[in-house]
This record gives structure tokens, sequence and C-alpha cells, in this order.
């Protein structure tokens, strides 16, 4: 009877579910397709999924990363409030955040080139205004650095050429003295260029502004060459007459700041045209 009632609760109990390990698996299998698709999604390196992506995990991971301990709010820490186009946080910083690793940045030679070449002529800015400022020039001479090179720019009309001349009076000779006493020492190429207003010329010598100042820029070259014992081949003279101006030339005190002279001194390893 024992046996019967033994038999009978083995052919009617709950039987043990020897697959259950499946559904595990199948869960398992669904979470790295889905990680794989999002590695997928983001495999052209574009920044800004990566961001996006990054950003995500240590949310997840993380949920509430701007309450620090020991810290007044979310705004305590300036890192944790980066602005939208800010793009102080890198890729490296993030992939660094969350590995935990640190790494470093790497820079091209043609960068490096590139650094080394604008932080000579911020230099050379340096030391031309500080000579500048010894003759007691200042106000006559304004000096930037740009793409090009260093601008160091001279108005005509205080210290270069009576109106319509192209020859160099002492003011002028003075400047153009003081800044070659810098450039004599460094072996950048000059451009030195002539620049006029918009007004036509009348009678004199000169038939056009473009004449004009292309006039002007040689006699200044050759005041480099001459006088301060410049290297000639490091030198040129170019003359735009009234194009490229450096304001309209609507009133009187925008012309005048179109009648100039730029000397521009070219980064290392660029040629004169």
């Amino acid at each position: 009877m024992a046996r019967r009632k033994k038999r009978h609760a083995a052919e009617h109990g709950e039987v043990e579910n020897s697959e259950r390990w499946l559904l595990t698996y199948a869960d398992m299998i669904t979470l790295l397709l889905a990680l794989f698709i999002v590695l997928f999604a983001v495999s052209s390196i574009n920044s800004k999924k990566f961001l996006a992506l990054a950003l995500g995990l240590r949310q997840s991971f993380n949920p509430n990363p701007g309450v620090l301990q020991g810290g007044s709010g979310v705004l305590n820490q300036s890192s944790l409030t980066k602005t939208v186009g800010d793009h102080s946080m890198s890729l490296h910083s993030i992939a660094s955040n969350m590995t935990g690793t640190t790494t470093t940045t790497t820079t091209t030679p043609a960068e490096g080139q590139m650094m080394a070449n604008e932080q000579q002529l911020s230099q050379l800015q340096a030391q031309i205004e500080k000579a500048i400022a010894a003759k007691g020039l200042q106000g006559k001479v304004t000096s930037s650095v740009q793409a090009r090179g260093l601008v160091v720019q001279v108005l005509t009309d205080k210290v270069f050429f009576t109106s319509d001349s192209a020859d160099l009076g002492p003011g002028g000779a003075r400047v153009v003295d003081t800044i070659a006493s810098v450039l004599r020492a460094v072996p950048n190429d000059v451009v030195v260029e002539g620049y006029t207003d918009n007004q036509p010329i009348i009678g004199g010598p000169y038939s056009s502004n473009m004449e004009l100042s292309a006039v002007r820029a040689v006699n200044v070259v050759e005041r480099m060459t001459g006088a301060d014992d410049i290297d000639p081949n490091r030198l040129s003279a170019q003359g735009y007459g009234e194009t490229h101006p450096a304001a309209p030339n609507d009133t009187p005190a925008d012309q005048a700041l179109n009648r100039r002279i730029d000397v521009v001194v070219l980064p290392l390893g660029s040629a004169t045209p």
C-alpha cells in the first residue's frame, strides 16, 4: 500500500525543470546582442555618439555623480557643469574617467612646429614693442600675431611720408630702424606691404595708388637692407594700393587707417614670395 502511494505521488507531483538555465542563457545573449548593436552604432568614431554613450554608461553606473562627499551640491565642481559646445572634456578624458587610466595627448610634428612658430613670433612681438617703447614711439606702431605671421603696422600719416609722397621722413626712418634692429637678429623672412586710401591721385610722379603703395614698400625695404644691414634675400616688397582696406573709406579717420605700411614677419620655414 505504501509503495502504491509513493508511485502515485511520483506520477502526479511536480517534475523538476532541468532546462531553467536556458532562460538565464537567453537573457545573457539578449544583453550581449544589445551591447554589440550599440558598439556597432558608434563604430564610425562619431564623437557625439561616443560622448552620449560614455555619459549614459557613467550615469547608469553612478546615477548621482554631482553630489560629492563633503560638497554643497551638483554645481560644486566645475568639471560637472560642462555646457553644450564645451570640448574641454575630450574623448580621451572620458575614456580615462571610465577606465580609471591616464592617457596623454600626442602632438603631430606639424602641430608642434605651428606652436613653436607662434611662440617665436610672440617673442618677436614683445621685443619689437619693447624697442618701440624705449625709443618713445608708442602709439605710432601696432602689432599682432596673425595666421600669416607677425604684422607690424605703421600709419604713413604719423611717421612716414607726406601726402602723395614715397620718401621716408626722419620719423619714418626712425621707426623702420627700430623695427629692423630686432628683425636683424632672427632668420625669418619679411614682407613689406604698402596700402593707401581710395582717394585718387591728382598730379605728382605717381599715376595710381597702386604705384604709390608699391614704391613706399620698396623704399622701406631699401632702408632695411641699406642702413639697417638686413640680408636682402630675406625681404620683399608688395603694393596693394586701395585694395584690402583696414577700415571703410567713409571718413577721414578711417581713410588715415588705410594709409599704412605693414611689415609682415613670416613664420620660420615660410619664404618670401
